[in-house]
C-alpha cells in the first residue's frame, strides 16, 4: 500500500507528456522571457521626468516665433562672422586678439578657440564652417605634441574645451535631424571618437594619485601628474607632496568621461572619473551646510584642508555636473546619489548662503521696482561670510531651475527664478551687460534669522563708501569688479529660463545682452572684453582678449535660446559646463 508513489509518479509523467507539446513548450518559454525582460526594464530603465516646457501643447504666438528666428540668424551670422576673423588671422592658435589682429596660446597650442567651438558650427547647422574645423583637428591637430615652453597641461580645462567638444561632436554627427547630412558624416564622427580616446590616454596620468583626484597638471613630456605651475614653489616640489584642488578641478570631468565610455564601450574613462569625484559625493569630511564641500581638497587623502564653501570660482561646476550626471545618466548605479547630493548642495544653500540686499530705488528694466531687495549667495571662508557675487555664480539659477524640474522641486524651481531676478538686475546697465562681481549691503547685526532658524553671521564687508552708497541706494547692490569678461553665465540661465517656463521676457533679456555685446564688445577682428559695464561707452577702448567660451558657449546659448526649442530640447540633451551637448541615453 505504501508502494503507490511510483504510480503516481507514471501518472504525472502521462499528463505532462499529454500538455508539455512542442507548442505548449513554445508558449512557456515565451511567457518566462517576457517576464525576463519586464524584469530587466523595470531593473535598468528610469523614466525621464518631462524638464522642458510643452511648446507643441502651448505654441507661441506666429509673431514671436518669426521674430525668434531672425534673431537666431542675426547671431548665427555674427558666429560666421567671428569665425572668419578667427580664421584670417589666428587660425590653429588657442585664441585671436580681437583688436590687434594677433593670437596666443594658452592652451597648450592645441586650437583651443576651434576646438572649442566645433559644436557651436554644429548646433547652428553651419556646414562649412564645421567641415573646415574637423579637417583641421582631424588632421592636422596632434595633441601629443606641444610647445615646448608649454608643456604642462590642465586636465580640467583640457577635459571641458576638448575632451568634451570631440566626444559632443560625435553625438550631434550621429543625429541628422540636428546637423548635416554633409558627406563622410559618418567617417567625421568615428574619427572625433578617436581623437577623444588619443586625448583621454593624454590626460589620463592626472589620475594617477591615491585617491584618483587629477594633479593640477600633466607634464606633456614626461607625462606625469605634477603640481600646478603657478605655485612658487613649483620647480622644486616633489610628488610626494600632495596638491590641493577645489571641488570644480575635481568634479568637472563626469559628463564628459561617461559619454566617452558610453560611445566606445570601455568603462576605463568613466571609471576614473567616478573616483576622481568619489571624495566629494561619499564626503567623509563633516560639512559645515549638508551637500557643501569645504575647500581645498588634498589629493592624495580626499580630507579637506581648508574651510572654503562657495557656488562661484572654483567650486561651481561640480555643483553643476551632480544633477545633470543624474540627468544624463539615469540608469548609473550611482544616479540616486548624484541627485541627493546636488539636492542636499541646493537646500544649504537656500537656507545658509541666500540672503537679500537692500531694496533698490531704480526700476528694472520690464519697469518695476522691485518691492525687497535681491536675493544674492554669499560664500564663506572660515566663519567669515563674504557679502560679494561674482558674475560665474550665476549659473546657479538655470542649474537650479533644470534640478528643480527634474526632481519636481516648485520650491527649487521659484529659488532659481529669484537668484535669476538677481543676476539679470546686474546687466541693467547702460552696456547692457554685466559685471564680473558685485557687492550687497549686508545686515549688520549678528545673527540674523535664515529659513533654517538663527544663525550667527560675521559679514566681511560691513558698509559701502560714499560713492558705493549712491550705488545701493539706486541699483541694491555695488559693483565691485567692473569688468566683462565675454561670459556666458548669466546667458546661459535666460536660456534654462526659457527652455522651462515658456515665459518670452527671458528671450528679451537675452536680446538686449546681445545687443549690449555687438556694440560694446565687437572689435576689428573678433569680439574683446569690456572695460567698465557701468559706464555709457564701456570704459572706451575693447580690452584685446577673448577666450574659447565666447564661441563655445556664449554665442551658442544666445542662438539656441531664439531658435526652435524642440531642435535640441532638455529632454534629450544634457550641456556640459563649457556648452557641449551630450545625448541623453
Amino acid at each position: 500500500m505504501v508502494w503507490t508513489a511510483p504510480k503516481r509518479r507514471g501518472r504525472t509523467l502521462r499528463i505532462l507528456r499529454m500538455y508539455y507539446t512542442p507548442y505548449r513548450r513554445f508558449i512557456l518559454y515565451a511567457l518566462a522571457l517576457l517576464v525576463i525582460i519586464r524584469y530587466l526594464y523595470l531593473s535598468f530603465h528610469t523614466t525621464h521626468p518631462t524638464v522642458q516646457f510643452n511648446f507643441k501643447e502651448h505654441p507661441l504666438p506666429h509673431s514671436a516665433t518669426l521674430r525668434s528666428q531672425a534673431r537666431a540668424d542675426e547671431i548665427k551670422k555674427e558666429f560666421k562672422w567671428a569665425f572668419d576673423r578667427y580664421r584670417a588671422v589666428a587660425w590653429g592658435k588657442d585664441e585671436v586678439l580681437p583688436v590687434s589682429g594677433g593670437f596666443k596660446t594658452t592652451r597648450n597650442g592645441f586650437a583651443a578657440t576651434l576646438v572649442d567651438s566645433l559644436t557651436t558650427a554644429l548646433v547652428m547647422n553651419l556646414t562649412q564652417e564645421a567641415t573646415l574645423t574637423l579637417d583641421y583637428v582631424l588632421n592636422k591637430l596632434d595633441f601629443s605634441k606641444h610647445d615646448e615652453k608649454d608643456y604642462l597641461m590642465d586636465p580640467f580645462e583640457t577635459t571641458i574645451r576638448y575632451l568634451g567638444s570631440l566626444v559632443s561632436a560625435a553625438d550631434i554627427l550621429a543625429s541628422t535631424d540636428i546637423f548635416g547630412p554633409i558627406p563622410n558624416q559618418e567617417k567625421y564622427r568615428t574619427a572625433c571618437l578617436e581623437k577623444a580616446i588619443d586625448l583621454a590616454h593624454i590626460i589620463a596620468p592626472a589620475y594617477d594619485t591615491p585617491t584618483g583626484i587629477p594633479w593640477p597638471r600633466v607634464d606633456l613630456s614626461r607625462k606625469i601628474g605634477v603640481h600646478e605651475d603657478s605655485d612658487p614653489e613649483y620647480a622644486s616640489m616633489s610628488r610626494e607632496v600632495s596638491p590641493t584642488l577645489g571641488p570644480a578641478r575635481i568634479g568637472s570631468n563626469w559628463l564628459e568621461n561617461y559619454r566617452l565610455s558610453k560611445l566606445v564601450g570601455n568603462k576605463e574613462y568613466v571609471t576614473n572619473a567616478t573616483r576622481s569625484w568619489s571624495s566629494l559625493v561619499w564626503n567623509s569630511n563633516d560639512e559645515l551646510f549638508d551637500g557643501l564641500i569645504s575647500s581645498p581638497i588634498d589629493a592624495f587623502t580626499g580630507y579637506a584642508v581648508g574651510k572654503s564653501v562657495s557656488l562661484g570660482a572654483g567650486h561651481d561646476s561640480y555643483y553643476e555636473y551632480l544633477i545633470k550626471a543624474a540627468i544624463l545618466a539615469p540608469s548609473d548605479k550611482h544616479a540616486s546619489m548624484y541627485s541627493h547630493r546636488w539636492e542636499q548642495a541646493m537646500q544649504s544653500t537656500r537656507l545658509h548662503l541666500a540672503h537679500r540686499g537692500s531694496a533698490p530705488q531704480s526700476y528694472t528694466s520690464d519697469g518695476h521696482r522691485p518691492e525687497n531687495g535681491y536675493l544674492f549667495i554669499a560664500h564663506v571662508e572660515s566663519d567669515l561670510y563674504y557679502n560679494e557675487m561674482g558674475h560665474l555664480t550665476c549659473f546657479l539659477p538655470g542649474n537650479l531651475l533644470l534640478g528643480g524640474k527634474f526632481l519636481s522641486r516648485p520650491d527649487l524651481i521659484d529659488f532659481g527664478l529669484d537668484v535669476l531676478d538677481t543676476c539679470h538686475a546686474t546687466y541693467v546697465m547702460p552696456t547692457n551687460l554685466g559685471p564680473e562681481s558685485f557687492v550687497w549691503e549686508a545686515y549688520s547685526k549678528e545673527s540674523e534669522e535664515l529659513d533654517g532658524g538663527m544663525e550667527t553671521v560675521r559679514w566681511a564687508i560691513e558698509k559701502p563708501g560714499p560713492h558705493e552708497l549712491e550705488q545701493v541706494r539706486k541699483l541694491g547692490f555695488w559693483v565691485s569688479d567692473a569688468r566683462y569678461f565675454l561670459r556666458p553665465e548669466v546667458i546661459e540661465s535666460y536660456y534654462y529660463a526659457f527652455r522651462i517656463t515658456g515665459d518670452e521676457k527671458y528671450r528679451e533679456w537675452a536680446w538686449a545682452a546681445y545687443t549690449g555685446l555687438k556694440r560694446f564688445c565687437k572689435a576689428k577682428f573678433g569680439y574683446g572684453e569690456v572695460q567698465d559695464v557701468t559706464l555709457p561707452d564701456g570704459g572706451g577702448t575693447v580690452v584685446d582678449s577673448s577666450e574659447s567660451f565666447f564661441l563655445a558657449e556664449t554665442l551658442k546659448y544666445l542662438f539656441m535660446i531664439f531658435d526652435d526649442p524642440e531642435r535640441m530640447p532638455l529632454d534629450k540633451w544634457v550641456f556640459s559646463t563649457e556648452a557641449h551637448p551630450f545625448r541623453i541615453d
